[in-house]
């Protein structure tokens, strides 16, 4: 007998339904859920929230928006505003806000203000996934993306730029205000208030590039000792953020900066800065590891971006236990270097003695792993799961935040999975 089953989008239900029932067992947002609620210590973000004003009308529940704000990184959804419309349209996000509908301002507000505890859930969650045995310490890779700033390139202007337009803008001023003295005098009233607009845009506008030229000349200063070149720029938008090439492209970003264990693809250490190379980021990322995790790995893997004879002499030095492979250059893509034969000189240099070693079959087959190890971690936050491309904040302190924030719900993936994996083991067996 052939039929249609009738579908009403009006149809009424008997009872009252809960949002979960609509998610299967084991849906991530079941697993966001449970671990936020019994698992994650949010003691401080609910002392800060609750020492806020008390009068009005109440608020919304801070672990729901806890909730909420690291299910949508998650699933790829930053915006206050992506999440607002989730929790009216998709089942999972209900479930987690309890039928709730906070506002997207409210949702922007809270992780603006509570951005510094997000992001320090980036501890408890690498002390869950070491407690899990996610963690093996043998292979630690070290690398750098560029992340999108929230900032136009196009808001930049160079030091050249900005001296030339000082000038101008210098000039205009004074030919608007002798313009207006006219006006005063022929009693032009109209014509005067609107040569007061004209010179209120023009003195804002110096006002900003004088700014951004003093910021610069202040942050070469410090850095180099020295005048800006004419071609360097500062963005407008985000002052902190830089120039840097993304593929075949130059835009406005910061490097971040992540070590990864092996075994599970475990982020274990974190940073954000604002140098286009990762030459002087070797050392700290590994006193960050150590300092996260209580041990250093038994090897550390690094690429070309890292090396220089100092480093690789400091590294070696301070962390000596540590079997080091960081590449010393690139190779033409299917050239390969010949193994050493001989005995190691006795005063060869930290560059030689690292060139032999990656030559030899052992060196080629522990440093391929590299690729392997942090290059998809890179993909999964930027691509596959969390399509995290672009920060939401600016300034480098709150970009840093934001950045342990993502990396935090990496791992908590990785931790869903493997739970997940474990529960579907354990079923196969007991059948």
């Amino acid at each position: 007998m052939s039929g249609r089953l009738a579908s009403n989008a009006g149809q009424l239900m008997l009872v009252p339904s809960d949002p979960g029932f609509w998610l299967p067992e084991n849906h991530q947002a079941r697993f966001f859920n449970e671990i936020i609620e019994n698992e994650l210590d949010l003691s401080s973000i609910r002392k800060k929230f609750r020492k806020q004003e008390k009068r009005g009308r109440p608020g919304y529940d801070e672990v729901m928006l806890t909730k909420i704000i690291l299910y949508g990184y998650s699933v790829g959804l930053t915006s206050s505003r992506e999440i607002k419309r989730a929790c009216l349209e998709r089942i999972d996000f209900r479930y987690l806000s309890g039928n709730r509908h906070p506002d997207h301002r409210t949702v922007s507000t809270f992780r603006q203000k509570h951005l510094r505890e997000l992001a320090a859930l980036f501890e408890q969650v690498l002390s869950m996934a070491i407690d899990e045995e996610l963690v093996e310490m043998k292979d630690v890779a070290f690398d750098g993306t560029k992340v999108l700033a929230n900032a136009s390139k196009r808001k930049a202007m160079s030091y050249e730029h900005m001296c030339a337009k000082t000038k101008v803008f210098r000039r205009e001023i004074a030919d608007l205000k002798k313009e207006r003295r006219n006006a005063r005098k022929q009693k032009r009233k109209k014509k005067r208030q609107q040569l007061d607009g004209e010179i209120k845009f023009k003195k804002d506008r110096l006002k900003k590039i004088r700014k951004a030229k003093k910021g610069l000349e202040r942050h070469v200063r410090q850095e180099h000792d020295r005048k800006p070149y004419p071609k360097e720029q500062r963005n407008f938008t985000d002052p902190e953020s830089r120039i840097m090439k993304v593929g075949g492209d130059f835009e406005q970003c910061y490097n971040a900066q992540a070590a990864v264990d092996k075994k599970h693809q475990i982020i274990l250490a974190v940073s954000v800065c604002q140098q286009t190379n990762d030459k002087k980021l070797l050392e700290p990322a590994i006193g960050e590891v150590f300092e996260n995790v209580g041990l250093i790995p038994d090897r550390g893997l690094a690429d070309a971006g890292y090396f220089s004879e100092q480093v690789l002499q400091s590294v070696a030095k301070r962390f000596n236990t540590t079997e080091w492979f960081v590449a010393t250059g690139r190779l033409p893509h299917g050239r390969s270097t010949k193994a050493p034969r001989g005995r190691i000189p006795k005063n060869i240099s930290a560059t030689d003695r690292m060139k032999r070693l990656l030559s030899t079959k052992r060196g080629k087959s522990i440093y391929a792993q590299r690729k392997a190890v942090v290059e998809p971690v890179f993909g999964q936050i930027k691509e596959a799961n969390l399509q995290f491309r672009q920060f939401s904040f600016r300034g480098l302190t709150s970009v840093q935040h934001e950045w342990r924030l993502v990396c935090a719900v990496h791992n908590l993936l990785k931790i869903y999975r493997n739970r997940k994996r474990a529960v579907q083991t354990k079923r196969a067996l007991a059948a």
